[in-house]
């Protein structure tokens, strides 16, 4: 029974803040900002919360009712959120291509990926300074709660960024080359996927394992932040790459028009 009771609570206070979070990420990366609409709030909210409560109470039950490993949660859970993302979207579109769900797919790898940083950085932290296994928070909610609100703050701090630079957003075409590009996409999947699997056993480690006990607190951030260090080097080599991609492009679209404008003068001269 405490455990049905703790899976309802931890879904409500953690789980529902952190998939809504993974669901705006979303729509922001799809440049979707008509769904973020304040002026619509109660409509937008509707379509919001379909793929939000849904996956908070499926991964709570797994979590404290049906245990399963870490990996099958996450891979059912960005499963289940892209079914659940690619209903949105095409219920919120007037046309709906098969680049779009290409698009769904990357958008939700890099929203999994931001949030994997967040939640690696802020709980390792958490564990240090209250010195509190992650057992504990894991069965003690409030404790979860207030150990999820500093990565819920910068998850806020990020959201309400993009959206007030919503208009420099738009002008980004990131996910236009990914789409492009099967090598690219298939990496940012697989990457998303390992990245949130090693982040949760990394603060199982730290949690329950105690791997860094006896160390300084000061060793222990600098630790956490190297590991986290590593998608953030993965993100700056996946933007290096979109931009060699995106000099390419140009050069054979300047090339083309060239040729195209070589052609008429010879048309010309010909006449």
């Amino acid at each position: 029974m405490q455990n049905i009771v703790n899976a309802l609570l931890n879904a409500v206070l953690v789980s529902i803040p952190e998939e809504t979070f993974i669901t705006v990420m979303t729509l922001i990366f799809l440049k979707r900002f008509d769904m973020l609409d304040l002026r619509m709030w109660k409509y937008n909210l509707r379509f919001i919360m379909t793929p939000v409560i849904p996956i908070a109470i499926l991964i709570n039950i797994f979590k404290y009712i049906i245990i399963i490993s870490r990996p099958m949660i996450t891979s059912i859970n960005l499963f289940i959120f892209y079914l659940l993302i690619v209903f949105i979207v095409k219920r919120n579109s007037f046309t709906f291509d098969k680049k779009e769900y290409k698009k769904i797919i990357i958008g939700l790898s890099f929203s999994f990926i931001v949030w994997g940083i967040l939640e690696g950085l802020t709980y390792p932290m958490i564990i240090f300074l209250t010195n509190k296994s992650l057992e504990f928070f894991n069965q003690n909610i409030g404790w979860n709660f207030m150990a999820s609100i500093p990565s819920r703050l910068f998850g806020l701090i990020i959201i309400s960024f993009l959206i007030i630079k919503h208009n420099n957003v738009v002008k980004i075409r990131l996910f236009e080359v990914i789409s492009k590009n099967n090598f690219l996409l298939i990496s940012i999947v697989s990457f998303s996927i390992l990245f949130n699997i090693v982040t949760v056993y990394f603060i199982k480690l730290i949690g329950i394992n105690r791997i860094l006990e006896g160390v300084s607190l000061f060793q222990q951030m600098v630790i956490t932040m190297g590991v986290m260090i590593l998608p953030a080097l993965f993100l700056f080599y996946i933007l290096l790459l979109i931009n060699f991609l995106l000099v390419k492009e140009k050069q054979i679209q300047q090339t083309y028009e060239n040729l195209v404008i070589q052609d008429d003068v010879m048309l010309d001269v010909e006449d």
